[in-house]
């Protein structure tokens, strides 16, 4: 009975062993299987599971960054942002010759609206590998939204090295010269993309951006038609599209093309901000109101959102509330050409004149050659009387620029006849005339510049010293 107790004690005190014996998986073998199945499900399409057997993974074997790597894609998918970092980061110390967790870092911070860390993560990605063109297309993208000109410019002097012929960089050259206000350039920039590649969506999208800016609504919108043409669920194409109807007139076609990016996303700001303007368009204020809030509650530094509620407000005649939400666009985007125009508008219909002014002296810095700053800035010049010189400087690019312009030509006619040359100011209305001769406005502003050189004082002449003859100095004894 002893020996066949012991021999029971025994095979209990063996059991550990025997099942390490039968080859019991190592933590190192249970990582590799949970990755295994995890890749397994992304695979299907299950990110979520996907995620938790990544996360198993790295925690049964934290020294391995593909494990980490994984594991911070798959958190990216079910929208875990913030572990995703963490995870990601810990990937790029453990593989530091690969490009993908830096990258997918830098994605991280843009999309979140972080593009200081964006360009840092970015940067790191391009400098693990130099010769991607990919990467510095990404780069260089974030240093342009980032109003980083400069280095975007060196972006494209590289890339123009590594590809030079791709379309792509006409396009980011062309943004490039659109973010500094230097329309014209940029135009022919796009134009030459377009020829080069007319079934490239971005090279469309880019150009009706660029016609839409310079006030050509009709043009923009047939871009952004052949651009749905190309990708027709793309929703900043729809939003781009369903602007431009919306500075037509054709709210019905407007209200379409916001209604189908909020059924695709119904969290799209862009697609909440067209439809308050749709509403607003309609005379629908407490919808277009409710649409606004909603962006802003979605997406609280969202700066088209605030512009859209100074839209609104201004509307309802509630100025003040319209100059606070202006100027929070202004403070969010200070180089947002299109809040301090309508800031400017507002502060001249307040007759606040030199507040105009300093708005648009502000956009100009920062949009120096941009031609809606220019013109509004020319004509508050001249309704203030001041700065005379200057605004007829503008006046004159644009006539280079534009050529016949019966607005600038008018405005030009304004200066000189505030300068007092009446002989400039009639040559300037009959040009004008020229294009429009039944034009009243012009006609009633010829008959203003003729009065004006009727009325101009003539010369004095200066009178003449009587001669009077020697005169006799008689000396007293």
């Amino acid at each position: 009975m002893w020996f066949r107790g012991l021999t029971v004690a025994v095979l209990i005190t063996c059991i550990p062993a025997c099942s390490l014996f039968k080859g019991e998986p190592t933590p190192a073998e249970k990582a590799q299987q949970a990755f295994a199945q995890g890749t397994a499900a992304a695979g299907q399409g299950d990110f979520k599971t996907a995620a938790g057997l990544f996360g198993e993974a790295t925690r049964l074997d934290p020294q391995n960054g593909e494990y980490a790597l994984q594991h911070g894609l798959a958190l990216v998918k079910v929208g875990d942002a913030g572990q995703a970092i963490m995870s990601l980061s810990r990937a790029s110390e453990m593989l530091p010759d690969r490009v993908e967790p830096e990258m997918h870092l830098g994605l991280i911070f843009a999309d979140r609206g972080k593009m200081k860390s964006a360009i840092k993560h970015m940067e790191a990605a391009v400098a693990r590998d130099p010769k991607d063109p990919d990467l510095q297309k990404k780069v260089t993208g974030y240093y342009i939204k980032a109003g980083r000109f400069p280095d975007a410019e060196r972006g494209l002097r590289k890339l123009r090295t590594l590809v030079p012929d791709d379309v792509q960089i006409i396009t980011l050259q062309a943004d490039v010269l659109l973010r500094q206000g230097k329309d014209r350039q940029a135009l022919k920039k796009l134009q030459e993309a377009a020829g080069a590649a007319p079934d490239n969506f971005h090279v469309h999208l880019t150009l009706g951006k660029h016609l839409a800016k310079s006030g050509q609504f009709e043009a923009a919108a047939k871009e952004f038609e052949v651009a749905m043409g190309i990708d027709a669920g793309n929703s900043e194409a729809l939003v781009d599209l369903g602007n431009a109807y919306l500075k037509l007139g054709r709210i019905d076609d407007a209200l379409a093309k916001f209604a189908e990016v909020t059924r695709i996303d119904e969290q799209n700001v862009h697609g909440q901000v067209g439809l308050a303007r749709v509403q607003l368009a309609k005379g629908k204020v407490e919808e277009a109101l409710a649409a606004v809030d909603n962006a802003i509650t979605l997406k609280p530094k969202f700066v088209d959102a605030h512009v859209a509620m100074g839209e609104i407000y201004a509307r309802q005649g509630e100025h003040k509330d319209a100059i606070k939400s202006f100027k929070r666009a202004t403070e969010l985007a200070p180089g947002k050409l299109e809040a301090r125009l309508l800031l400017a508008k507002l502060y001249r219909k307040l007759d606040r004149l030199q507040d105009a002014i300093s708005e648009m002296e502000v956009a100009m810095m920062y949009s120096p050659e941009s031609s809606p700053a220019r013109r509004m800035l020319a004509s508050l010049y001249m309704e203030s009387n001041t700065n005379l010189k200057t605004a007829l400087g503008y006046v004159k690019e644009e006539l280079s620029a534009e050529g016949l312009d019966l607005e600038m030509l008018k405005l030009k006619t304004q200066i000189l006849l505030l300068q007092k040359e009446y002989d400039a100011a009639v040559a300037s209305i009959d040009e004008a005339l020229e294009i429009a001769p039944d034009d009243e406005g012009l006609l009633e502003l010829k008959a203003k510049v003729s009065d004006s050189r009727r009325k101009k004082p003539g010369k004095k002449k200066r009178k003449r010293k009587r001669f009077k003859g020697p005169q006799v100095i008689r000396l007293e004894d």
